[in-house]
C-alpha cells in the first residue's frame, strides 16, 4: 500500500514542480517585460495602476480604490494565471507527444493560444472595465509578449525536462 501511495506522491510532485516553476518563471518574465518595462517605463502607467487592473477582472473598478492592497493582489491573481497557463502547457505535453516532439514550435503557438484566449475570452468575461481598443503598436507588444514571454520560456523548460529523462 504505501509503494502505491509513494509511487503517485513521486508522479504528482514530478508534475507539479515544473508546472510551478514554469508558472513563476514566465510570471516574473512577463511583470519585468511586460508590467514593468512596456506598460510603466514606456507607456506611462504606474506599477500599481497595472496590477490593480489585474484585480479589477475580479472587484470591478472598486479595485483602483484599493490602494496597494489591490495592486498585490493583483499581483497575486497574475501568478496564479501564470501557474494555471503553465499547467495547462504541461499537462498538455504529457498526453499529446506531437507537442513533445515539436517543443518550440508548440510553445509558441501556445503563447500565440494564450494571447488569443486572454483577450477574447478572459478578459471580456472578467470585471474589468472597459478600456480604448489598443493601437496595431500596442497589440503587436501585446502579441509578442505572449509568445515569447509566456511560449519560449515554456519551451525551453520543455525541452531542459526532455534532456534530462535521456
Amino acid at each position: 500500500m504505501s509503494a502505491i501511495a509513494s509511487t503517485s506522491s513521486s508522479i504528482r510532485n514530478s508534475v507539479f514542480r515544473p508546472i510551478v516553476v514554469g508558472g513563476l518563471i514566465i510570471g516574473t518574465a512577463d511583470t519585468v517585460l511586460y508590467h514593468w518595462f512596456v506598460s510603466s517605463v514606456l507607456g506611462g502607467y504606474p506599477l500599481t495602476i497595472v496590477y490593480q487592473y489585474i484585480a479589477s477582472g475580479a472587484l470591478g473598478e472598486s479595485a483602483f480604490a484599493g490602494g496597494f492592497a489591490t495592486a498585490l493582489l493583483g499581483v497575486l491573481f497574475h501568478f496564479l494565471i501564470s501557474i494555471v497557463i503553465a499547467g495547462v502547457f504541461i499537462l498538455s505535453v504529457d498526453r499529446i507527444p506531437f507537442l513533445r516532439r515539436l517543443a518550440f514550435v508548440s510553445a509558441l503557438l501556445y503563447g500565440f493560444g494564450v494571447f488569443i484566449v486572454m483577450n477574447m475570452i478572459v478578459i471580456p468575461l472578467s470585471a474589468t472595465p472597459p478600456v480604448p481598443a489598443p493601437t496595431t503598436p500596442q497589440l503587436m507588444m501585446n502579441l509578442i509578449d505572449h509568445v515569447l514571454v509566456v511560449g519560449l520560456p515554456l519551451g525551453i523548460l520543455l525541452s531542459r525536462s526532455a534532456n534530462l529523462k535521456k
